[in-house]
């Protein structure tokens, strides 16, 4: 996930006559043009956006892959369970897991693909699944970097 400065409108926004003259850097030198520093900013958080997304499309990818997984797996957990006519308890449990791994992998499909265009909506996606009807899965799915962030919130 992108991490981006929330102070950059601020300092976009701070007149630079009130510096001291004394010290030269390069946002107060006579020889750095106000739209060479613009473009040298936007540079930085265009690199952070595309690599973002880039991610979020990798992480599709995979998510994409573990969900053709899960629903073939639902399918043949499924017609082996029909054959049997629903007698093994463990084949029905082990269904009822699949089952939700396969809705775990649409919630994540949509949270990833709106995370493409709007990183941290795509993201509000997947908090508002786990954290309302499915905390087990913050365990199962979330990666390590993100559950320090759910574990805040669960306290």
């Amino acid at each position: 996930m992108a991490i981006y400065n929330i102070f950059d409108q601020v300092e976009k926004q701070r007149p630079r006559g009130k510096m001291d003259p004394k010290i030269r850097t390069r946002e107060n030198s006579p020889y750095i043009d106000e739209h060479l520093l613009a473009k040298s900013g936007d540079s930085s958080s265009l690199f952070s956006r595309v690599a973002a997304r880039f991610f979020f499309f990798i992480l599709l990818l995979a998510d994409v892959a573990w969900m053709v997984y899960s629903f073939v797996t639902f399918v043949i957990k499924g017609s082996i369970h029909l054959m049997l006519l629903m007698k093994l308890k463990p084949l029905a449990r082990s269904l009822t897991r699949t089952g939700l791994n396969l809705r775990r992998s649409l919630v994540c499909l949509i949270a990833l693909f709106v995370a493409l265009f709007s990183p941290a909506l795509g993201i509000m996606f997947s908090y508002m699944y786990f954290l309302m009807y499915d905390r087990e899965g913050v365990d199962e799915v979330v990666p390590t970097s993100l559950k320090e962030q759910f574990d805040e919130m669960f306290s």
